[in-house]
């Protein structure tokens, strides 16, 4: 006969654990990118470094760019509170956006903005008064930019925005900077699709919290399923693109010694290697900075153009505070905030 209701309730729950177990968890998922570092030093046991004076070692270990990217304001499950620590602990000379700053996308879909989003604000116009140099290259969530009349129509001349920049680190390197939305081919010729997936990617990281929540109750450990299915997407569509050889030969075209891109979501720290039909072409460093909704990375130039890769999820990566002053930002709109405001939402209908 058929088997009863409590048969059935054992053997359902014994099929849910099992597929519970199975799921990729938060430790084991998605490896922390490696602590790697680039920039003008010596590895070398025979030579001895001259002792520095503690001044001077501050002066090479203080944060001189910062470089973030896929922030997602808009999207409820953006870290912005961290973001706007690590920033209220830093002064620098450059600070760049590197596209999807702003989710024009999930805003149209349901606008929301919270007070933490104009003391971000506040705090990026501090900066800029200051003295920061703040640099935005939009991307594919805030593509919008892209369609402005800059600087004509411009609200604020504390953000240049632009479809890339070169930037150029203390030792003399060149560093192109740009989301990187540029060299996906499904962005590109399929962006119904790319539509499709934001919204379907919304509601995963709704369900995934929702999940972790009774795993968390059930004394299991979080599976971190909108990562895991994000990235293994994006790594199926870099794939497809070529991304990394467009990113390469993006680099060289521009004589640049690296590449600074984010939309990939994947932290990324790697040398990239010429193609076999031209084995002598050079080989830039391609940095991804990952994101700020299921990751928190970014990555800083120091005093002495060292390049970084930072992991807020590892203590040790988080560079010490080198702010010129203690952040006074507020959730009330001071009027440069407010022009800023308005300039990153020029065009946005």
């Amino acid at each position: 006969g058929y088997p009863d209701d409590e048969h059935v309730g054992l053997r359902l729950a014994r099929w849910t654990t099992l597929l519970i177990t199975f799921l990729p968890n938060q430790s084991s998922t998605v490896l922390p990118p490696r602590r790697r570092r680039t920039g003008p030093f010596s590895r070398s046991s025979e030579t001895v470094a001259p002792v520095k004076t503690a001044a001077e070692h501050r002066a090479t270990r203080s944060v001189r760019s910062i470089f973030i990217s896929d922030v997602h304001l808009g999207l409820r499950h953006a870290q912005v509170d961290r973001l706007l620590a690590f920033l209220n602990s830093h002064s620098p000379e450059h600070l760049y956006l590197v596209g999807d700053f702003i989710d024009a996308r999930v805003l149209h879909m349901q606008p929301y903005w919270p007070p933490i989003y104009d003391r971000l604000l506040n705090r990026l116009a501090e900066l800029a008064a200051e003295g920061t140099a703040i640099h935005y290259t939009p991307g594919n969530h805030d593509d919008y930019l892209r369609h402005v009349d800059w600087p004509e129509i411009a609200e604020s001349e504390d953000v240049a925005v632009g479809e890339q920049f070169v930037h150029e680190t203390v030792d003399g390197r060149r560093v192109v900077v740009l989301h990187g939305d540029q060299f996906d081919k499904v962005e590109r010729q399929a962006h119904w699709l790319s539509l499709i997936g934001t919204f379907l990617y919304t509601i995963l990281l709704t369900a995934d919290r929702a999940i972790n929540r009774v795993l968390k109750w059930l004394r299991m450990k979080p599976r971190r399923i909108s990562r895991y299915l994000k990235q293994t997407t994006k790594r199926m569509v870099q794939w497809v693109s070529g991304f990394k050889s467009k990113v390469r030969q993006h680099a060289c075209e521009n004589d640049c010694d690296a590449i600074v891109c984010g939309h990939i979501h994947i932290p990324t720290v790697r040398r990239l290697s010429p193609t076999s039909d031209n084995p002598d072409a050079k080989r830039p460093l391609y940095f991804n900075l990952g994101d700020w909704v299921e990751n928190a990375t970014a990555m800083v130039e120091y005093g002495n153009g060292e390049l970084e890769l930072i992991d807020f999820d590892q203590p040790d990566r988080v560079p010490p505070a080198s702010a010129k002053s203690q952040s006074q930002a507020t959730d009330q709109l001071t009027p440069k905030a407010a022009a800023i405001k308005r300039h990153l939402f020029t065009g946005m209908g």
